[in-house]
């Protein structure tokens, strides 16, 4: 799988219903909510692949992965919504997304979370954000 070009098959994605920027271990990393995603979250599955696309369309980045177990989710990142987050400078370097099913309020350290690491956009040119 080591260099094999992903290309997600889903067909809908989840917008995080809150979304903040933070540091864990001196890096930038975006804590989603994602409350429809608790099964996956509880699973402790593993993404092992993503992709950023654009859809002009809906006017949204869209993160694609796929974990261990060969299940697929997306998370829709529309400009006027949870898009705004990925206009903050960290989102221009390496970070990771940190997932719950919790609101944001609710995640302590033993909460379990779908860690995704080392994610970097690539800006799309017709999207101009």
């Amino acid at each position: 799988m080591k260099g094999e070009r992903y290309l997600p098959r889903i067909q809908k994605a989840s917008i995080p219903e809150d979304g903040v920027w933070a540091t864990y271990l001196e890096k930038p990393v975006l804590f989603l909510s994602i409350p429809e995603w608790q099964e996956v979250i509880e699973s402790n599955d593993e993404a092992t692949r993503f992709v950023w696309m654009f859809d002009r369309e809906q006017d949204a980045y869209l993160f694609c992965f796929q974990c261990l177990s060969g299940q697929e989710y997306a998370i829709a990142f529309p400009k006027e919504h949870a898009g705004m987050l990925l206009r903050d400078e960290r989102s221009y370097e390496l970070f990771s997304f940190f997932i719950t099913s919790k609101e944001l309020e609710e995640v302590t350290e033993s909460s379990n979370l779908l860690q995704i690491h080392d994610i970097s956009l690539q800006r799309h040119p017709k999207a101009g954000w």
